[in-house]
């Protein structure tokens, strides 16, 4: 009987959760050898988007806390494997989406790897809930001309005073002109 998980094309948000049932040695060269990490998952991955660690290395965090905190599980969908995830030690693997490559694939897990459950990502939902009924949402609502606004009474005073000084300094020059 062989355990055969089908991952479908373009997969996004999916973390599946393996133990490791080697020794520690077994596991860190598996950890350190992305061709190991192909041949325990009978598929070809992005190592990048794999961890192996033991479960000791998340020491005031948990497993749990892990998922839901490091990687946006919902704690709903951990309930029913809660307490297998908070009693397993060991080292476990934990493999991303991200490490199929959009590709739809069969994983072939070794027989030191079980499967303890398949989790989703909490995603945003980019769905609108209602829908915009102002005038000004609607294509094509602009005014069709842009409507040219009168100078403020501010500006209109510094215009004048600057007209008032020019006028000025021209009658100053025109009398040292005409008096030197």
């Amino acid at each position: 009987m062989t355990n055969e998980f089908q991952v479908s094309p373009n997969e996004r948000g999916v973390i599946r959760v393996f133990a490791l049932s080697m020794t520690n040695k077994e596991a860190q060269a598996l950890k350190d050898d992305p061709e190991a990490i192909d041949a325990a998952l009978g598929a070809s991955v992005d190592a990048e988007q794999v961890e192996v660690f033991p479960v000791s290395d998340l020491e005031g965090v948990g497993l749990v806390g892990y998922l839901v905190e490091g990687n946006a599980v919902p704690p709903e969908q951990l309930s029913p494997d809660r307490t297998k995830l908070e009693k397993l030690g060991g080292w476990v693997m934990i493999v991303f989406s991200l490490a199929f490559g959009d590709r739809e694939t069969v994983l072939e897990p070794a027989p030191t790897l079980t499967l303890i459950g398949t989790y989703g990502e909490v995603r945003t939902d980019w769905r609108a809930t209602e829908t915009v009924e102002a005038d000004s949402a609607k294509p094509y609502s602009a005014p069709s001309e842009t409507v040219k606004k009168k100078p403020s009474d501010a500006a209109m005073s510094g215009r004048i005073a600057m007209i008032a000084l020019l006028v000025l300094g021209l009658l100053t020059w025109l009398m040292i002109r005409i008096g030197g």
